[in-house]
């Protein structure tokens, strides 16, 4: 249902019709002032992000404009480096916590009148706020799977992930009910929230095969530059799924799979990546057992 508005480069810009209707709800509901401020802070917010990927060479593909504000879409995030990932991530919650300081600044200045000053800060401040949860698309839930894709395959990353992504989901829920119940009222803004991340850590942690290729041939181009790369040896049996099994691919070292054939624990043969990949390519509903069998 979204429609694309322009492209500035190679970013195209987009816009959910849901966005204009939730406009028109909040100005008849006279939060005019509050819709314009939360938007501008949303869309600084992205704009960092967007600026610091620009200057490392890595443009967002997209920008949209939705219900829950800007949404900023970074194809390829997992082949940049740790580092260039990380000064992404801080861009934008560096940009909110710039506007707080400035809004409380400008104020006591007598630059910017309190009542705005305060609107603006608050708005920030929430951002700030909620973009720390560690949940998926949030800065927080992406920073901590930066961190934790260091140490741990992808696939136990996504679980993690989805799991802290639905609890918090849950929980927001959870406590929009508890307060509607004692304080009176139908305001759903926490149940919108944890419903957004709830679908978010169904959907946002579901990393496609063409993302697992995009990191494949990152690790083949760092192999041809330096000359040489850590390889990393991992053991499954011949009943794991071909998809599992490029779920297990090390984010930055090149992966050496040692098959066994189940119940007997027996070594089979040992299997590059490469072979892998051709293969869940041609037979995605294979699993493993085409390696022992090829051997055979």
């Amino acid at each position: 249902m979204r429609r694309r508005l322009f492209a500035v480069g190679p970013t195209e810009v987009w816009l959910h019709p849901a966005a204009l209707l939730f406009a028109l709800y909040m100005v008849l509901a006279g939060s005019g002032r509050l819709l314009v401020c939360g938007t501008l802070s949303i869309l600084l917010h992205e704009g960092g992000h967007a600026l610091i990927s620009t200057l490392l060479s890595h443009p967002p593909a997209a920008l949209e404009l939705t219900p829950l504000g800007c949404l900023m879409r970074l194809e390829d995030e997992e082949t940049l480096p740790p580092l260039h990932r990380l000064a992404v991530l801080l861009a934008g919650p560096a940009v909110t916590a710039l506007l707080c300081w400035l809004s409380v600044l400008l104020a006591s200045c007598g630059y910017l009148p309190r009542d705005i000053a305060r609107l603006a800060f608050a708005c920030n401040a929430a951002i700030l706020c909620v973009n720390a949860l560690p949940a998926l698309p949030l800065d927080g839930g992406r920073l901590l799977a930066l961190l934790l894709g260091l140490f741990l395959p992808p696939q136990t990353v996504r679980v993690v992930l989805r799991g802290l992504g639905t609890a918090l989901g849950a929980l927001l829920v959870g406590l929009n009910c508890a307060v509607c119940l004692r304080c009176g009222g139908w305001n759903l803004s926490l149940a919108c929230a944890g419903c957004f991340l709830i679908y978010a850590a169904a959907r946002g942690t579901e990393r496609a095969a063409l993302s697992e290729l995009q990191a494949f041939m990152a690790r083949r181009t760092r192999l041809e530059t330096r000359g040489h790369l850590r390889t990393c040896l991992v053991t499954v049996t011949d009943a794991l799924p071909l998809h599992r099994a490029v779920g297990l691919l090390h984010p930055t070292r090149r992966t050496l799979y040692q098959v066994v054939t189940l119940g007997t624990a027996r070594p089979g043969p040992l299997v590059g990546e490469e072979r892998l990949i051709d293969a869940y390519l041609k037979k995605p509903g294979e699993t493993c057992r085409i390696f022992v069998q090829g051997a055979d």
